[in-house]
């Protein structure tokens, strides 16, 4: 983990073992909370999250996962190529996960949201028609469209445009500020020295130019559940696509 590697001179040695835990996201938190098992996860934050555990407030992957692409049924391609503002938008109706933190920012925003438990269960749901597109983050869109097209062959990346609303994964920790500490020094450290951005790009470039972002049509939504100490100002800690220095 590069934020510990490069705090190492100074904290020293670590190890790393990875949990076998797989649980729900709220169930996770408890668990963190407990301080056994698990002290440490990347997840996109929540006043919840923020509150009951330790965020380590730098945006690990400088928040494009609050860039969203949708898949869709293909066959309605020509009835999201037709949107044109963000009220048309708002009357098409979306799934999302009942435990997630966009999902709120999409129902504060207006969205018409219909909520499933699971992943694969919301594919179905989308399949079936109870919703008419799907948003996710790039690397999960692409992922997905790939994985779920067997038992949905008219699933598709929807081609023209994307929903952007800060949603930053921050590391959180359990009780041990310590760490949150360490974790929060190396990432700064790695801002500093270019390592950040060089450690983003090798990861991510590939497949935003896959999903053809900066070619959409990009809608921006106000997240209401930021706290006010999410570091918005610090342009390094963000990516933007149409940054083009």
């Amino acid at each position: 983990m590069a934020a510990l590697d490069a705090s190492s001179p100074k904290y020293g040695a670590y190890e790393v073992k990875i949990s076998t835990l797989r649980v729900q996201r709220d169930r996770l938190m408890l668990e963190m909370m407990k301080g056994q098992g698990v002290n440490l996860s990347a997840q996109v934050t929540s006043p919840e999250w923020e509150q009951k555990l330790i965020p380590v407030r730098i945006p690990v992957d400088k928040g494009v996962s609050g860039y969203r692409i949708s898949l869709i049924d293909g066959r309605d391609q020509a009835d999201f190529t037709a949107v044109r503002t963000l009220a048309q938008l708002k009357a098409m109706s979306m799934g999302a996960g009942r435990q997630w933190s966009s999902t709120v920012v999409f129902a504060r925003n207006g969205f018409t949201v219909q909520t499933g438990a699971t992943t694969s269960g919301l594919h179905r749901m989308l399949a079936a028609h109870r919703f008419q597109h799907f948003p996710r983050a790039i690397d999960e869109a692409l992922f997905e469209r790939e994985e779920y097209a067997a038992g949905f062959p008219q699933l598709a990346l929807e081609r023209s445009m994307a929903i952007y609303v800060p949603l930053p994964r921050y590391f959180f920790v359990g009780a041990q500020p310590r760490l949150a500490q360490r974790l929060e020094y190396g990432l700064q450290l790695l801002v500093a020295d270019g390592r950040f951005d060089q450690i983003f790009h090798e990861f991510y470039d590939g497949l935003i130019e896959k999903a053809g972002l900066r070619k959409r049509r990009l809608f921006r939504l106000d997240n209401p559940l930021l706290s006010p100490q999410t570091p918005l100002a610090n342009k390094a800690y963000w990516y933007d696509p149409f940054d083009q220095r």
